[in-house]
């Protein structure tokens, strides 16, 4: 299944962070790694064995922003310009860039304990892409919108709408059964992909809680100074002291 869309339930401003991180992919990808060329590539990724060390830390960070090929890249901005404008909206730009990285930078963890715990070869492969960041970004959009439906591409050209549950819920199985195939099968880091969805989901829920705790808080102020209506997204903006 393709996702080629989603149901936008949340309407609080652009998702213009969103369209910066696709933005600065794709710049990254094009004019830095010049298109995926070695050098370039292998200075952002993150080695297991160096990070082991203390040394290279900050490709924790940068490794998100890199990319091994073409369809790398597109696979990865698809799922993050569908799913991650309505995690945008709902939690507040900083609060969700900082899900983003932090999410990413603990898959990319995740992989390398794995990784330096194998030793040899795996200690010393080099990993990059933002899939471990998107991952936490899918189990944010799943715990903030579970009734929500995705199009997607059945069999690959027929159009069809789901729930955000199957969607997401195929993926990660996928990602399970990968990773139990080995850690980093057909290239792909999925110790990564399960620890930035892991972590992400712990605090989305948490998120989740407080949320319903303001409005509800919001809902008993109105109710007493004798005022009707919705409430107002103001309530869920980057003023909270919550992460």
């Amino acid at each position: 299944m393709i996702p080629i869309g989603d149901q936008d339930t949340c309407r609080r401003g652009k998702p213009l962070l969103t369209w910066l991180l696709i933005a600065a992919n794709v710049l990254i990808f094009v004019f830095v790694q010049d298109f995926g060329a070695d050098g370039p590539t292998l200075a952002m990724a993150a080695i297991p064995s160096e990070i082991a060390l203390g040394r290279g830390l900050i490709t924790l960070l940068t490794c998100q922003f890199a990319h091994a090929g073409l369809a790398h890249l597109a696979g990865n901005m698809l799922f993050l310009g569908i799913f991650g404008d309505n995690v945008e909206c709902r939690i507040g730009r900083v609060r969700y860039l900082a899900l983003y990285l932090v999410s990413g930078a603990i898959g990319v963890l995740c992989h390398v304990a794995a990784a330096v715990s194998i030793g040899g070869a795996a200690a010393e492969a080099p990993l990059v892409g933002a899939s471990a960041a998107i991952s936490g970004i899918l189990a944010a959009y799943l715990v903030l919108f579970p009734g929500n439906k995705v199009t997607v591409l059945l069999f690959n050209f027929i159009p069809t709408r789901v729930s955000a549950w199957l969607v997401i819920g195929f993926w990660f199985a996928l990602q399970v059964l990968g990773g139990l195939s080995g850690l980093a099968a057909g290239g792909t880091a999925y110790l990564a992909h399960i620890g930035g969805f892991a972590s992400s989901w712990l605090w989305s829920r948490g998120y989740r809680r407080v949320e319903a705790a303001r409005i509800e808080r919001e809902r008993r102020e109105r109710y007493l100074r004798g005022e009707v209506g919705g409430l107002r997204w103001w309530l869920l903006d980057d003023k909270s002291r919550f992460f």
